[in-house]
């Protein structure tokens, strides 16, 4: 059977289900997919005959009514696939329309006729839990959408502008998007005749920011970080770079065993977030952040249900880089009772998750204050690496400055270098960062180009996180010393 349709739908068949539930938001494609099995069941072009409430059977709306149409399905001698769009959502307050489809099933159990009811929700009455077939069809995987790109482009004329590469770039890009989406996508790039990898990818990503602000939970992180941006921290970039071919479509294909996370601890404002950044740049994938606080709020659901729609919808739009931040708040853990205030449930789905999520999803975690997690979040399997940021040392305290300076428009060469990183010893690079901001702000309200002296001047009336959260730091320190690996190749 084509290898782009959904094996549970071609599984239902193969057991004889004579009742099928296909949930699915896309009608277009769920019919082309029904089209296709229809043909290689029956080894002819056959027409799938569609009802629904609006339009009847075949368009025929003297059989509007769904009573109607299950008993001329029932009196019909011809060997065919039905489609009943949206029928489930007629079930509420109708046994008998249940009780129909309860002798229907009866009835088709010795022929071979199939009929698919499909609904955007699943609506399933108790009375048909043993009779319905259920098929989710979720998104339209990296085979399908490259076949439908091809289809359409060819429809369009526009083929010739493309190549092979550009076909399997942009189905891996599109992954997590629906057909329906791709279609704009592509008539809008026809229209404008513009087919540049670099110039559709953006397109792509900004409607997959849009397709993920509709799950709610999962935000697409569209500011990127070069490796070359971050100062210091170099045993964390050769982890990262030496991992980079592993995420690429040969390694997908050959089935290499690939890295399933990475957990950074630390304090506070020594790169932790930058470092999910970073990965997503260095091996060119989308960094997608979990949102808890929304998990929590309710406002899509029940936690539990939430948080499992977004892990599906990551697995679904791999491959990613899922970064959830500041782990021991995010689920709320408390290390004294042991359990969490958030939700202990899914707390215990997300370490399941971690082992035997799909290999494309690789997950970056932050934590604080690592020792409020339980020991079994940080055990091998679930995290690769556990890498600890500390405040940067002398050599990388000057290399954020020489960034930062640049970044605000001024030359690093001609700032002394050794006094800026004595003057800031002990502090984090966003607390640098801030220092050179607000000294390139000082000056230009006073009309000129900012120097070290503005710098220094501006550093005198910070107070650094290591003077004010001076325990907490050296607790912090003593508990990754013999537990976590240094980002960096010195310690501060």
């Amino acid at each position: 059977m084509n290898d782009t349709l959904n094996p549970r739908l071609t599984k239902g068949l193969l057991n004889h289900y004579p009742l099928i539930y296909l949930q699915s938001r896309e009608e277009q494609r769920l019919e082309r997919q029904l089209e296709n099995l229809s043909r290689a069941h029956y080894g002819d072009d056959r027409p799938v005959k569609v009802w629904s409430a609006a339009l009847g059977l075949d368009g025929n709306s003297a059989q509007a009514d769904p009573l109607e149409v299950i008993q001329t399905i029932r009196h019909t001698n011809e060997e065919c696939f039905f489609l009943l769009r949206d029928l489930p959502a007629l079930f509420a307050g109708n046994p008998v329309l249940v009780r129909a489809l309860r002798d229907l099933y009866r009835d088709l159990a010795d022929q071979n006729s199939f009929v698919f009811m499909s609904h955007p929700a699943l609506l399933l009455p108790d009375e048909l839990k043993g009779q319905l077939w259920l098929v989710d069809l979720g998104m339209p995987n990296e085979t399908e959408i490259l076949e439908f790109l091809k289809e359409l482009l060819a429809s369009t004329g526009k083929s010739a502008s493309v190549d092979d590469e550009w076909y399997l770039q942009c189905a891996t890009a599109m992954k997590g998007l629906m057909l329906d989406e791709i279609r704009h996508l592509v008539h809008g790039w026809s229209s404008e005749n513009r087919f540049a990898i670099e110039s559709v990818l953006p397109d792509i990503y900004a409607d997959k920011t849009a397709a993920l602000q509709k799950e709610g939970c999962l935000q697409f992180i569209s500011k990127s970080i070069q490796v070359g941006q971050v100062g210091g921290l170099e045993n964390l970039k050769e982890w990262v770079m030496s991992r980079k071919s592993l995420f690429s479509r040969s390694s997908f294909q050959k089935g290499i065993p690939m890295p399933a996370g990475i957990l950074f601890m630390g304090i506070s404002g020594c790169g932790k977030s930058m470092a999910a950044k970073v990965i997503a740049s260095a091996w060119n994938l989308p960094l997608v952040r979990l949102d808890m606080n929304l998990v929590m709020s309710r406002a899509f659901g029940s936690p539990e249900y939430a948080f499992d729609s977004a892990l599906r919808t990551a697995e679904n739009i791999s491959p990613l880089v899922l970064w959830i931040d500041e782990m021991e708040n995010s689920f709320g853990y408390d290390s004294m009772s042991g359990t969490t205030g958030g939700s202990s449930s899914i707390f215990s789905s997300f370490l399941t998750w971690m082992q035997e999520k799909p290999p494309q999803v690789f997950v970056v975690a932050t934590a604080n204050r690592i020792e409020k997690l339980p020991a079994e979040v940080i055990r091998k399997g679930r995290f690769d690496q556990l890498f600890f940021l500390d405040l940067p040392s002398d050599e990388e305290r000057r290399a954020i400055f020489k960034i930062h300076i640049k970044a605000y428009g001024a030359n690093p060469e001609t700032f002394n270098m050794n006094l800026l990183s004595i003057v800031t010893k002990d502090w984090s690079g966003a607390e640098i960062e801030q220092a050179v901001k607000s000294a390139r702000i000082h000056a230009f309200q006073e009309g000129r180009v900012f120097d070290e002296k503005d710098i220094t001047y501006t550093s005198a009336r910070m107070v650094p996180l290591s003077r004010t959260m001076e325990e907490q730091i050296k607790h912090l320190r003593q508990w990754s010393q013999t537990r976590a690996t240094p980002a960096s190749k010195k310690a501060a």
